[in-house]
């Protein structure tokens, strides 16, 4: 049966105080009075008020003896005492002295802990008297339950039902007529379903033997609704211990079971998400042990959920990742969340698995960190697959090196031939192929640099125009005239693009040929400087000057005769850059901007007077 909750107990009290004709009090765990009626503070010949917020000894001190070690019985270990007599404790107004008969009972809370006694006092010197006031407070009792929601009924040892409060049977839309003597199990809240008249059936069957029953069942209401309800049997027993009778007891949950079956929904939805997922989902307590498996994992590592929950998650770890797991709870602990890292795992045939893991902290519902969420998926195909584009691209850069190496000494072989038709020719025809060999030079320095170097798709521009200006020294035999040729050198960092690099080689060997050639007449001394740098805006700025003779006033590239004048355009163009002259009597300064951000918008000149360059 359900007891009364504390507020039950305060709505319903008050009408029991003004209706029943036996002293009714109750006491907090401190033994202060907070409810008493008027007759049970008659029975101690002292008022209401006297008693209320006060303790036993302060209002009643010749019986404190006696009974304050009976309340703290009740109040310690939650039982009962009944009839508890009291003899000569208490004197009546005309010096009287009377006897009690009194029974104490654990007042509890909602959640079941004892919070009070609750004593019933009755005046044992008139028994007939007393028998009378007890089964007039019966019947008041029997009203007080009948305004109830709660539902409360008494059956015969055989199931008879035998009274009812009035809540079930409103809710049922049914009166007492309709059940009173039937077999509890055919009654109309039961008779809609075998399998819950068979449940009741074993209940009452084991709570005619002492045991209390109890679980959640659905019951028919109004219009052959359910209603679900939290369900009691409990036996009644007598003074001598013998069951008399059993007591029913129901509470409508369905809000409450319609909110489980609702979470419980959600678990299932929950619990199919992590199984049909395509990684591995494995959860952990803070221990390390494996509180949860989904099938993912068990594809992944071979072992069942069965086999896997809990065991230790280090038995997953080769002998060289042990301590990995030490740093990765320590991180959980303090809340962080570890990003996506690889590593190993043992599968349980005992080989390794390469899998990519994620893991979170797993909270409870006050926010604290309880245990760790590990999603791992098997990388294992994967990692064998870079190894193999590796492996492909390591065979493509030898290849591109052989192929540049071979580009390289191509060139050369042209360059020995032309030099071994040089001997042959008319030295009208030297100069010209000394120019072939300059260009060709300046091809094959591309691909040196390539063959030689890690990077194949840019070149370091300050190596290759120290070395190509050594080339175009070698070539031209610039030092046996009485001009110098330098490189004032470039920013280390600076690289350019391999379908840029060979145009812009060919493009200084030709700027440095017309200086050779036509800055410095008749043998003059003169000085070639070659720079490079990176301009604010990005730009690469090429410069090539001498402190030659200057150009002629009506110079221009479009109305230029030689080969030069047609190719630096050209070059410059492919580049995508901006060419730049200028010149004076002190000499000409040719500057190439170069912007690889831009489409190329084909060839800028600009020729103006001379300014420092």
């Amino acid at each position: 049966m359900h007891l009364l909750s504390p507020e039950d107990i305060q709505d319903i009290f008050p009408l029991i105080l003004e209706n029943v004709a036996i002293g009714v009090a109750i006491l907090d765990a401190e033994l202060r009075q907070v409810c008493i009626n008027s007759r049970h503070a008659a029975l101690n010949n002292v008022s209401v008020a006297q008693h209320m917020g006060k303790k036993l000894e302060e209002y009643l001190p010749q019986a404190a003896a006696v009974i304050i070690p009976k309340l703290r019985f009740v109040l310690e270990t939650g039982r009962p005492l009944l009839k508890q007599e009291i003899r000569g404790a208490v004197q009546g107004p005309d010096g009287q002295v009377l006897h009690r008969l009194a029974s104490y009972f654990p007042w509890r809370n909602t959640e079941g802990a004892v919070r009070g006694v609750v004593a019933i006092i009755q005046d044992s010197t008139l028994d007939n008297v007393g028998e009378q006031l007890l089964q007039e407070s019966q019947k008041k009792l029997l009203k007080v339950l009948d305004n109830l929601f709660s539902f409360v009924g008494v059956l015969e040892l055989d199931g008879t039902l035998s009274e009812a409060n009035q809540a079930p049977l409103t809710a049922a839309g049914i009166t007492l007529a309709d059940v009173r003597g039937k077999k509890f199990w055919d009654c109309y809240w039961w008779s809609y379903d075998a399998q819950v008249q068979e449940q009741l059936i074993d209940a009452i069957e084991r709570c005619r033997l002492g045991e209390t029953v109890r679980y959640d069942v659905p019951v028919r209401m109004r219009n052959d609704s359910r209603m679900w309800v939290d369900f009691m049997l409990a036996p009644l027993r007598d003074d001598k211990g013998n069951i008399t009778h059993l007591i029913p007891s129901g509470m409508d949950i369905t809000q409450r079971h319609q909110s489980e079956a609702a979470l419980h929904q959600s678990e299932e939805r929950y619990l199919s998400v992590i199984e049909s997922s395509g990684e591995a989902i494995i959860t952990k307590s803070l221990d390390g042990i494996i509180t949860s498996w989904n099938s993912a994992a068990v594809q992944l590592l071979g072992y069942s959920a069965e086999e896997a929950i809990g065991m230790p998650v280090t038995r997953l770890f080769p002998a060289g990742r042990l301590d990995d797991e030490v740093q990765i709870m320590q991180r959980i602990i303090v809340g962080d969340r570890i990003p996506t890292f690889e590593t190993e795992r043992i599968h349980k045939e005992g080989h390794i698995v390469q899998v990519a893991v994620t893991i979170s902290p797993l909270r409870d519902k006050q926010g604290r960190v309880v245990g760790a969420c590990k999603l791992a998926r098997d990388i294992t195909l994967q990692k064998r697959q870079v190894e193999a584009l590796e492996h492909a691209l390591e065979e493509k850069t030898a290849l591109l090196h052989e192929v540049h190496h071979r580009v390289k000494n191509n060139l050369q072989i042209v360059s020995s031939l032309l030099n071994l038709q040089a001997r042959k020719v008319s030295p009208e025809v030297m100069p010209a192929i000394a120019e072939c060999q300059g260009r060709i030079s300046a091809m094959a320095l591309v691909h040196q640099l390539l063959y030689e170097s890690d990077n194949l798709s840019s070149v370091n521009l300050a190596d290759f125009l120290s070395r190509l200006i050594f080339l175009i020294n070698m070539t031209y035999s610039v030092a046996d005239t009485k001009t110098q040729l330098k490189f004032s050198g470039a920013v280390a960092d600076i690289t350019l693009d391999i379908t840029k690099v060979i145009p812009f080689g060919l493009l200084i060997n030709e700027l440095v040929l017309n200086a050779i050639k036509h800055a410095f007449p008749n043998g003059a001394e003169g000085r070639i400087e070659v720079g490079l740098s990176r301009l604010p805006s990005q730009e690469l700025q090429l410069f090539v000057r001498d402190n030659g003779c200057g150009l002629p006033a009506s110079f221009s590239w479009e109305k230029g005769s030689g080969l030069g004048s047609q190719l630096i355009p050209m070059f410059v163009n492919q580049l995508q850059g901006k060419l730049i002259t200028e010149s004076s009597s002190a000499g000409v300064c040719f500057k190439i901007l170069i912007n690889e951000d831009k489409a190329a918008r084909g060839t800028h000149h600009e020729h103006r007077k001379h300014t420092d360059c």
